[in-house]
């Protein structure tokens, strides 16, 4: 897997895990890494393996998971000067005023819930537009302090992150038809 992650001042790094689904990752015959990516305090990486193991008296040998290690791949304050993060070419997360929004997780929740009949073809405006769905078919389920927080959640995005939206989708201009 290659994480492309991209900084507020332009700059780019990439980190490769390719090397980890060798024969020899970890020290062990390995025949299949799994990597769970995990934004919080910071950018981690947790690999584990599955260690082919030999199994006397039966036709495939057998594989058991290995927990590996975690890598801390970038620090709280990196994370705060961070513009995107794709993994393997697809963005993850992007920056959206002050805090990384879950794109992956809106692209699911918009393919859940848009009206395609929706003019708008930006990510704020369907952002805008799915916030407002929500908060009315969820009515009686998500209500109480924590309302506007549990809405924003499912975009996958902070509350504050969703205060910048409404001035950006305001602002992309919509080719009328």
């Amino acid at each position: 897997m290659r994480i492309t992650v991209r900084f507020q001042d332009g700059s780019i790094e990439e980190f490769d895990t390719n090397t980890l689904t060798t024969d020899s990752a970890l020290g062990r015959t390995n025949a299949l890494t799994d990597l769970r990516i995990i934004l919080n305090d910071g950018l981690w990486v947790e690999a584990s393996w599955y260690r082919v193991a030999s199994s006397e008296g039966t036709d495939m040998p057998l594989a058991q998971r290995s927990a590996g290690c975690r890598l801390h791949v970038l620090s709280e304050e990196e994370v705060e000067q961070v513009h995107s993060i794709e993994l393997d070419g697809r963005l993850q997360w992007l920056r959206v005023g002050p805090d990384l929004c879950d794109v992956a997780r809106l692209d699911e929740t918009v393919d859940i819930f848009y009206d395609t009949d929706e003019p708008s073809r930006s990510m704020a405006g369907r952002a805008v537009w799915l916030h407002d769905y929500l908060r009315q078919a969820l009515a009686g389920e998500l209500y109480g302090p924590d309302e506007e927080r549990l809405t924003c959640a499912m975009l996958g995005m902070t509350e504050a992150s969703y205060e910048f939206l409404p001035g950006a989708a305001s602002n992309v201009y919509v080719e009328e038809f």
